[in-house]
């Protein structure tokens, strides 16, 4: 098990879930694999909900539907069921459908997304 004192850059403990606001410029590729990390290393330590910020991440273009399918079904593997995961993401990034989140449930992953982090943590918490 991975020490929480080895938590990753833009982690903290809130409450009864873990926060990560990661910042700054990266490819969608670098982005997904940061959150899929971060997601792994929750799991790893036994904490059930994950509050990702994605809204200091920039460059990288409007994911489509086949980015979605591929970094959802990667972070389901990383959740591997024992993380529900609530994502905030700048209004623009999301999908009107939240075909995301249909996916997500799809792979057996608990997720939504929200454009702030009130409706986000309260629906955490309500599902953790």
């Amino acid at each position: 098990m991975d020490s929480i004192n080895e938590a990753p850059e833009f982690f903290s403990i809130e409450d009864n879930f873990a926060r990560y606001a990661p910042e700054g410029d990266a490819t969608l590729e670098t982005a997904v694999e940061m959150i899929s990390s971060v997601i792994e290393f929750a799991r790893k330590n036994g904490i059930p909900g994950l509050l990702v910020d994605a809204r200091g991440l920039h460059g990288f273009p409007h994911p489509s539907v086949v980015d979605r399918y591929w970094f959802v079904r990667e972070w389901s593997s990383r959740a591997a069921g024992q993380v529900v995961l609530a994502m905030v993401q700048r209004p623009e990034m999301i999908d009107a459908d939240q075909i995301g989140v249909t996916m997500a449930s799809n792979a057996g992953l608990t997720a939504n997304v929200f454009d702030n982090d009130a409706d986000a943590r309260r629906w955490l918490l309500e599902n953790i």
